[in-house]
């Protein structure tokens, strides 16, 4: 009798590919529409009230893959970021500086993991709370998997040290003058008014995902199995560090050589000036991206590699990004065939309606859910204030919601959901690098998200029931 076969979710790849037929098809069924858009310096804002169907542009298969290919060129300068920062770590940890380094601060803060994972997370958090560190969350993923394998974790307790350290802060930013400070703007706020509330909001979202990663790590510890990373028939030391090292006795006795602290510090330093120049400079993918070419290079020179064992390593670091690379592109893909087919416009027109109907309390609520809903097709923080703080305003203005409160519904929506959505390019992209397919995460994660954005719900209520305007 033959076997039956088990059924699988779909590999992401295939999941991913899956939503851009659908996206096609959905341009076939919803009716193409659009907004004016005026430009106001480097903003295309939406004209409130502007909405209008136009003529159907229904794609193809054919455009469906042009959309990909174009998905892909539209994300290069991150796809090369993932590339060269791969390559600059692979770079550090082929002269065993990063293992051995972690692996004696593991071995030092011993009993204290969840000391280390607070002060990470919360440095973290507050720096993206001001999109600090924005655009370098995949270059220092790696670097959170090996503190986590030091630690006895797995790797994906290194994603959520660094990644949600990371959105917790940029889901709620205070001081994000390319989230807060545009969707302000356009809702004719003063930028950063209301600032006390979001930090309470901010510091209590990055806690409560510090306890969420604490409890995670104690739970993998006490049962290996329960590992985002095992999979049935592996054994702990296949996917899993160890407090006391790989090596038993031996990474007891654990040094850095004077070399591997020479290059530690050279490659640290090389960070630390990244960052500075990111925040002062306003670097973007292709500064971060050069600056991390140089440092692989120069890290491979301090290490004392020769020309050709720097170029193989170069290429051996860039192999295992590959998977985290095409993710970005592909994640980008679904929202691109929806535009191209016009039918972006009218899912957000559709979805805004509904509030006419509410009152201010009950409508400051759904809004976040509104925000929530669009940001599952439009990732990008920038681009949805863009979009939809010129809807929002004058329908909070009808419904008796302060532009304040309207704002605040946006930044959780935004921020909150960009932790469930596979069109999320950096989320998909660190998953890939932490091993975890994103089903499985979602299954895992789900729960605690809808804790967040539950808890934003009534928060937001509040906030419009007490009449807050920030001012």
């Amino acid at each position: 009798m033959q076997e039956k076969k088990k059924r699988e979710f779909p590999d992401v790849y295939a999941l991913l590919f899956i939503m851009c037929v659908l996206a096609m098809v959905a341009t076939w069924i919803i009716p193409a529409g659009t907004f004016e858009r005026v430009k106001e310096g480097s903003i295309n804002k939406v004209v409130a009230g502007s909405f209008q169907y136009v003529a159907a542009n229904p794609q193809t298969p054919w455009d469906m893959l042009q959309a990909i290919y174009q998905a892909f060129v539209n994300s290069s300068s991150t796809i090369f970021m993932i590339f060269f920062c791969g390559a600059a770590i692979a770079m550090l940890e082929e002269s065993k500086s990063l293992s051995t380094a972690f692996t004696v601060l593991a071995r030092k803060l011993r009993g204290k993991e969840a000391v280390a994972m607070a002060v990470i997370m919360f440095s973290l958090g507050l720096g993206n709370s001001a999109g600090v560190f924005g655009n370098l969350g995949i270059a220092i993923v790696p670097i959170g998997v090996f503190l986590a394998k030091a630690m006895g974790g797995d790797a994906f307790l290194g994603f959520l040290i660094i990644y949600f350290g990371l959105m917790s802060g940029m889901s709620i930013g205070f001081a994000n003058p390319g989230i807060l400070g545009l969707a302000q703007t356009i809702a004719e706020l003063p930028i950063f008014s209301g600032t006390l509330p979001r930090v309470i909001c901010c510091v209590a979202n990055i806690t409560f995902l510090f306890f969420v990663t604490v409890r995670y790590y104690k739970t993998i510890k006490k049962d290996p199995t329960k590992s985002l990373n095992y999979e049935p028939g592996m054994q702990p030391y296949e996917y899993m560090g160890t407090v006391s090292g790989e090596t038993g006795a031996d990474s007891e006795c654990a040094a850095l050589s004077k070399r591997q602290i020479l290059v530690m510090t050279v490659f640290g330093l090389g960070v630390i000036a990244c960052v500075t120049f990111t925040i002062r400079n306003s670097w973007t993918t292709k500064q971060i991206s050069s600056w991390f070419l140089g440092l692989g290079i120069v890290t491979g020179i301090v290490s004392g590699f020769d020309m050709n064992k720097i170029a193989r390593t170069f290429i051996k670091g860039c192999k295992p990004m590959v998977f985290a690379s095409f993710m970005v592109g592909f994640a980008t893909a679904v929202s691109l065939v929806m535009t191209d087919g016009q039918v972006m416009d009218t899912i957000v027109n559709a979805l805004s309606m509904p509030l006419n109907a509410m009152g201010s309390v009950l409508g400051a609520g759904f809004m976040v859910v509104i925000n929530a809903l669009i940001n599952l097709l439009i990732p990008s923080g920038s681009g949805q204030a863009a979009v939809v703080m010129p809807l929002m305003v004058p329908l909070a203005d009808l419904s008796g919601i302060t532009r304040q409160v309207a704002v605040q519904a946006f930044q959780f929506g935004d921020g909150l959901s960009n932790l469930a959505t596979p069109l999320n390019g950096p989320l998909m992209g660190c998953l890939a690098l932490a091993g975890v397919n994103f089903p499985k995460y979602f299954k895992w994660a789900i729960k605690y998200i809808f804790i967040e954005i539950g808890v934003a719900v009534l928060v937001t209520m509040g906030l419009q029931l007490a009449g807050w305007t920030g001012l």
